[in-house]
């Protein structure tokens, strides 16, 4: 398939570069990625040392650098984390002010509705992923499936996912993006709710399939629209920006989604299934949280949901 793609791609041809060639924000690249880098390092340490105290001495070379008992290194990572993407935000705007190409532009964040588009984003990737993680390690771990096995239970939220992103533009055009968002958290929070109340440790294999259709047709049907309600907030100019945020935006998502399921798995002390019915009570309270972000989205007129639809179709 990559093969394929790379094949065609020789046959697209991009307009000429007019003006200068833009510089590289190297500086802010590394700042960025070593900022994100050490967030997600932190809540993968959660695993091992737990949320409060730590569960285990934190050693660096041999030597102790905090004891079990104290605070848990987890925090230590995200601070770090959070100093470098401070550093990163002073750098931007030290080069903005010096009139220098940057990474990332802060007008970005600027804007309100982009800005709760992007929440929703967050929220989307990291319940589809974190979800998937803990339905695929329950039906290994409890269930005793081979790797087959778990694929094919979970087909019917792949179903559900390419069901509703089919639709996707013919829904941008019928109805509002922000409407479509909250439809889909709704529809999602309902099939985990499903899950929840059907799926035991010895009940049947139907009792997967509603709540999987319609956890997987929920997320089709938002993804596209928060990317739509996202890039309908900037003109053609800052497509180009507006789309490597959100891009990032759902790739965040996505890796916090495995990485805090990843830490209830482990750190939850609880019988057998249970902790996997706290991860996904955890997730289905995140998805609510996304159908606040939805809900507080400002309804946009009818022609930007217009170009919405367009922006879809493309």
């Amino acid at each position: 398939m990559v093969a394929w793609i790379i094949w065609l791609a020789r046959q697209i041809s991009d307009p000429a570069r007019t003006g200068p060639k833009p510089r590289f924000d190297l500086t802010g690249a590394v700042l960025s990625a070593l900022g994100l880098f050490f967030v997600v390092l932190g809540l993968l340490q959660s695993r091992t040392y737990g949320f409060g105290k730590s569960r285990a001495d934190f050693t660096i070379g041999g030597t102790v650098v905090i004891p079990k008992g104290s605070i848990s290194p987890v925090w230590l990572f995200v601070a770090i984390g959070a100093l470098f993407l401070l550093w990163f935000f002073l750098h931007v705007r030290s080069a903005e002010h010096k009139g220098k190409p940057v990474l990332l532009p802060l007008r970005l964040f600027r804007n309100k509705i982009s800005n709760l588009g992007l929440g929703t984003q967050v929220i989307q990737w990291l319940i589809l992923q974190g979800s998937f993680f803990v339905v695929s390690v329950y039906l290994q771990e409890v269930w005793k499936y081979n790797a087959i096995q778990t694929g094919l239970v979970l087909t019917p939220g792949t179903i559900g996912i390419l069901a509703a992103s089919a639709g996707a533009d013919r829904f941008a055009r019928r109805h509002p993006q922000r409407w479509l968002i909250i439809t889909g958290f709704l529809t999602t929070a309902v099939g985990m709710g499903l899950l929840l109340a059907l799926v035991r440790q010895h009940s049947a294999i139907w009792t997967w399939i509603p709540g999987l259709f319609l956890f997987g047709a929920g997320v089709g049907v938002m993804l596209t629209s928060s990317v739509n309600v996202v890039q309908s907030s900037w003109p053609d100019t800052d497509q180009g920006d507006i789309s490597g945020l959100s891009r990032s935006v759902s790739n965040l998502g996505s890796s916090f989604g495995t990485a805090l399921v990843g830490s209830v798995l482990v750190a939850a002390k609880l019988p057998a299934g249970k902790p996997f019915a706290v991860a996904l009570v955890m997730m289905l309270v995140l998805t609510l949280i996304g159908l606040v972000l939805g809900i507080l989205i400002p309804r946009q007129p009818a022609d930007a949901s217009e170009r919405a639809g367009s922006r879809a179709g493309e």
